[in-house]
C-alpha cells in the first residue's frame, strides 16, 4: 500500500535532501537552528551537515542516519507534549503536518543522504540514445533501426 503525496510520488520513492527536506528545515527550523549565529539558539544546526550530525550529548543525535527512531528530530516534530515540541509552540509555530513528518522520517530511515546547495550541483544532461551508423552517413537511434 503507498501513501501518495500528489499524482505519481508515494513516500516509498526515495526521498531527496534538497527536493523534499531542505525546505521543509528551512522554513520550520533555520531561525533557531539555520545560518544567522545571532538569532542561533544551540549549537545544532540545519543548514549544514556536520551541524545536524552533531552530538547533543548522551548519546543523542538530532539526526542518525538509518535509524528514525532514535533521532531526536524525530522525537521532537512528533511530540505532543508544546515543551518538547519543535517548532515550539511557545514560539507561536505550527506543528510540522504529517507528510513533511514522514518525508523527514523517510529520508532519515534511507540513510539521511545531504546534498550541496542545489546551485554547487553540476547540472546533469539526459543520456543520448544509442545509435549505430548507415551506410549513407548518417546516425539512425537503434530503437527505430528494428
Amino acid at each position: 500500500m503507498s501513501v501518495f503525496l500528489y499524482p505519481g510520488r508515494s513516500l516509498a520513492e526515495d526521498i531527496e535532501f534538497n527536493r523534499d527536506i531542505r525546505p521543509i528545515l528551512s522554513d520550520h527550523c533555520f531561525t533557531c537552528h539555520g545560518p544567522d549565529a545571532a538569532n542561533r539558539k544551540t549549537r545544532l544546526r540545519f543548514d549544514i551537515e556536520s551541524g545536524a550530525k552533531v552530538d547533543l550529548g548522551k548519546n543523542r543525535y538530532a539526526i542518525l542516519p538509518g535509524d528514525p527512531q532514535n533521532s531526536e528530530i524525530i522525537r521532537r516534530i512528533t511530540s505532543q507534549n508544546p515543551a518538547v515540541r519543535m517548532p515550539p509552540a511557545y514560539a507561536g509555530r505550527a506543528r510540522l503536518n504529517d507528510r513533511d513528518i514522514e518525508k523527514v522520517r523517510q529520508w532519515i530511515a534511507q540513510g539521511a543522504h545531504w546534498q550541496p546547495f542545489w546551485s554547487f550541483i553540476p547540472p546533469k544532461g539526459p543520456t543520448p540514445p544509442a545509435v549505430e551508423a548507415t551506410g549513407v552517413g548518417c546516425a539512425i537511434p537503434s530503437t527505430l533501426s528494428s
